[in-house]
């Protein structure tokens, strides 16, 4: 049986941004809202850390840089042993900003680029001179050391600038350019992007993966990439998965709420009532999505076990966030259901007891994970990775409590 954690968590901090984009699943505007105080924003990571301490934690809005406690929210979440990333528009991002975010633990920064030149992104931001802001921004983070990578929405107006972006991206010496395909919630009233070029997009990333060697190119709440992947006997790219909403996956709201993904306004419950524990564990949306038992054409799809589709945009289109993701153009054939078998990528040996502890992982974690036991191994002089020697090294790990992370 899988054994359910979020390695993945969506903190919107704070509704209020900077900027007002059409797009914008949150609805953020300059507005003050309602949001977790910073008492209440350590019992969360708190919380958090009980599920999983090696977690990745988002912070996001809005735009996260108007909580006036970010250094702090972000200074304890470092020290509870989370990889601390912010999603930020990036016009608030200057040098002696990000210099203080890091020192308090920020480890990198995905930012908002939407084309490869201003004319667009500006438009499209509704804010003249942010793009410039934003590269800047990248230019910054990459100069104090810090991860970055570029999160692009696209639609019909941008779906031909793919490679263009890429190119941006690796001029900004940026570790990966995030593909996002627009779900229908918050202000997005539509997808704005057709089935055919969300298709044709989706072959063209496949055929960017493959070849591109500078930077990292992904998909994001685009799952069907797997059934091309599979289709083009494609080694799977770390970080390319079916949609892990509710599995491994979570969003937090600024006011506390628990959805299983930023883009699923469905609350599972909030943290002022409920604790957050009993919430991810016990949750009843959650233990749906776990099931996988999904409706239309998703439920009898052969990629069901490495695709699913995108719950978000089921339950925005059909009003069921169990039936079929209707941006999805391929039409099941009937046949076998098909699985995918990552192998491990390790520099030791290890024995199939060790394999199998750490198989369920998702891939974006499993590799940093698999990494760490390798490196206390070494120290040790260990050359084969055994399942008790994964439970030895726990603690060195920096697990704790009932919740194993391996």
């Amino acid at each position: 049986m899988e054994d359910y954690r979020p390695y993945l968590v969506s903190w919107n901090i704070t509704k209020r941004c900077n900027l007002s984009c059409p797009h914008c699943y949150l609805s953020a505007d300059s507005e003050a809202s309602a949001e977790l105080t910073g008492k209440e924003a350590k019992f969360v990571i708190d919380e958090l850390s009980y599920l999983n301490n090696r977690l990745m934690l988002i912070l996001s809005g809005g735009e996260p840089m108007l909580r006036k406690d970010l250094v702090d929210i972000i200074g304890y979440s470092s020290k509870a042993g989370f990889i601390t990333v912010l999603g930020s528009n990036g016009t608030l991002l200057t040098y002696k900003n990000l210099k203080t975010l890091k020192k308090a633990g920020l480890k990198g920064v995905g930012i908002s680029i939407d084309s490869a030149t201003s004319k667009y992104h500006d438009a499209f931001r509704g804010l003249d001179g942010a793009w410039e802001l934003s590269v800047s921004a990248l230019r910054n983070a990459k100069e104090l050391g810090l991860e970055t990578q570029v999160d692009v929405t696209l639609t019909d107006e941008n779906v031909h600038e793919i490679k263009d972006v890429i190119e941006a991206g690796v001029a900004l010496s940026v570790k990966a350019v995030n593909f996002f395909f627009l779900v229908c919630t918050g202000r997005a009233m539509k997808t704005n992007i057709s089935g055919y070029n969300y298709e044709a997009a989706l072959k063209k990333i496949v055929e960017l993966s493959r070849s591109e060697k500078r930077v990292m190119v992904r998909a994001r709440c685009a799952p069907h990439i797997y059934r091309l992947l599979y289709e083009e006997d494609f080694n799977i790219p770390e970080g390319t998965r079916g949609c892990l909403a509710g599995r491994h996956y979570m969003r937090i709201t600024p006011e506390g709420n628990i959805t299983p993904c930023p883009y699923m306004p469905a609350v599972v419950g909030n943290i002022k009532e409920r604790s957050l524990v009993s919430i991810w564990e016990n949750g009843s949306s959650l233990q749906q999505l776990r099931q996988e038992m999904y409706n239309g054409r998703c439920g009898i799809c052969e990629y069901t076990e490495i695709c699913g589709g995108c719950r978000a945009r089921a339950l925005s289109d059909t009003g069921d966030f169990m039936g079929e993701d209707s941006l999805c153009t391929y039409s099941p054939s009937g046949k076998e259901k098909v699985g995918l078998n990552i192998e491990l990528q390790s520099e030791l040996e290890w024995d199939e007891s060790a394999k199998n502890r750490v198989r369920n992982i998702p891939v974006f974690m499993k590799g940093m994970i698999v990494k760490m036991i390798e490196a206390k191994a070494k120290e040790r002089g260990i050359k084969i990775i055994t399942s008790e020697l994964i439970g030895e090294l726990k603690g060195s790990l920096g697990v704790h409590g009932n919740k194993k992370s391996v």
